[in-house]
């Protein structure tokens, strides 16, 4: 895929505007690209920050203004040309020719694909009709619905349908989770730290079932069998079960917004397929942040710290800059007053090394593979985590007895040891 460096682009064009674009713009203009840059977006606001909309905007704590990823003037300032409320409806990856929805036409020397992701829609009966959380406006109509006494059921108990539920509860509303998992996010974070979360629902009165939905029918939900646990009830439930609910939100993914790559004729498969340098199966043509998949790798990355690095990396390449080492992986969840990061990978066959007391809300696991960190989880301890991505990334040989000891200074375990 990598055609090497060449003769700087005199025009960049990013389709998308999110995080990653954004990253990206500011990337290069700080890497000294003084060509024509443009971005095009198919929102009509100005690019935004996503994570808040689970938590502090849905909660009503925040607004547009303080979401915004940089302000109006930001732009101007930087000498982007910003397209917005207009979606790209096609582009030539040959001649770098995009074809906006209004039916005008730009041309660059260098397309960079930032085009996100869509919400998953359950694929059940009645799905389409699920309330979904990934733009601003899903926010601010979700919000509105929110008020105290509202029977809200949410599908799915991962990042967002976790977060939701936790600010939910927030405005006061009756609250059902359901995941067909008995124990959500186990797979991406290990089982101590899924635990002590998943604990959380029921303590701040959130109905929990294990199972999955089967239909929706104008206000009503069928669940398919499965434990329930709430605050105030602790049973067996062993039967379909049918619900009235005011509103419900289908928090299950997102489907990458692969189909301008694909109708281009770019390589895709569960994302847009590209190289270490974020170049995809055409030498003029980048893909970055949630979209993008390295090839040989099994999965794509759609958390924040992925937009942005990816963004980077992209813009090293355009201005043929070499690439930066790789750094660990890193993303993070709120929920409850309870603040969750990860870095690296949750590896199950490697040994967990626990310092404090993660399951009882305050503590770190870290995954041992080979005396080599994996990957840590903390609640509440982010410090180790920052210890944790130096052990990942400079490859720290690891005495696992210090390690596990609360009384040894974690930055004392920062020195390589043969």
């Amino acid at each position: 895929m990598s055609s090497g460096p060449g003769p700087l682009p005199n025009h960049v064009l990013v389709i998308g505007a999110g995080l990653a674009a954004v990253s990206l713009c500011a990337a290069l203009r700080a890497g000294g690209f003084t060509g024509r840059l443009t971005m095009v977006g198919d929102e009509p606001c100005h690019p935004y920050d996503r994570p808040p909309l689970s938590k502090q905007f849905l909660a009503g704590a925040s607004d547009a203004a303080q979401i915004s990823l940089q302000p109006a003037e930001w732009y101007l300032a930087q000498g982007i040309d910003v397209r917005l409320g207009v979606p790209v409806a096609a582009f030539d990856a040959g001649t770098g020719g995009v074809e906006l929805a209004d039916g005008s036409a730009l041309v660059a020397d260098v397309l960079v694909l930032a085009t996100g992701g869509r919400a998953r829609r359950l694929p059940v009966p009645g799905g389409q009709t699920a309330t979904v959380l990934r733009t601003r406006a899903d926010a601010e109509a979700l919000r509105d619905r929110l008020s105290p006494g509202v029977r809200l059921l949410i599908a799915g108990a991962g990042l967002i349908g976790a977060e939701v539920a936790a600010t939910a509860t927030r405005h006061g509303c009756h609250v059902t989770l359901v995941d067909p998992s008995p124990l959500p996010m186990a797979h991406a974070i290990g089982p101590h730290a899924a635990r002590a979360l998943h604990a959380q629902h029921a303590a701040h009165g959130v109905t929990v079932v294990s199972g999955g939905v089967f239909a929706i029918e104008a206000g009503r939900v069928v669940l398919s069998t499965g434990a329930s646990v709430s605050a105030d009830v602790d049973a067996e439930v062993d039967a379909v079960v049918e619900l009235d609910v005011d509103v419900i939100v289908a928090g299950i993914g997102i489907v990458p917004n692969v189909e301008l790559a694909e109708d281009a004729g770019l390589d895709v498969d569960n994302g847009v397929l590209v190289d270490a340098e974020m170049r995809t199966s055409a030498p003029h043509v980048y893909a970055i942040g949630d979209i993008a998949r390295v090839a040989g790798t099994p999965h794509r990355s759609e958390h924040w710290d992925n937009a942005r690095r990816t963004a980077e990396t992209a813009a090293r390449a355009i201005l043929g800059q070499p690439p930066e080492p790789r750094r660990t992986p890193w993303f993070w969840t709120d929920r409850y007053g309870t603040h969750l990061e990860m870095a690296g990978l949750y590896d199950p066959d490697a040994e967990a090394v626990v310092r404090g007391d993660i399951e009882g809300g305050t503590g770190s696991v870290f995954y041992v593979r080979d005396r080599f960190c994996v990957g840590a989880v903390s609640l509440d301890r982010p410090l180790d985590i920052r210890a944790a991505q130096r052990m990942i990334d400079r490859r720290i040989p690891l005495d696992t007895v210090r390690l596990a000891d609360e009384g040894v200074d974690l930055r004392r375990l920062l020195v390589a040891r043969a």
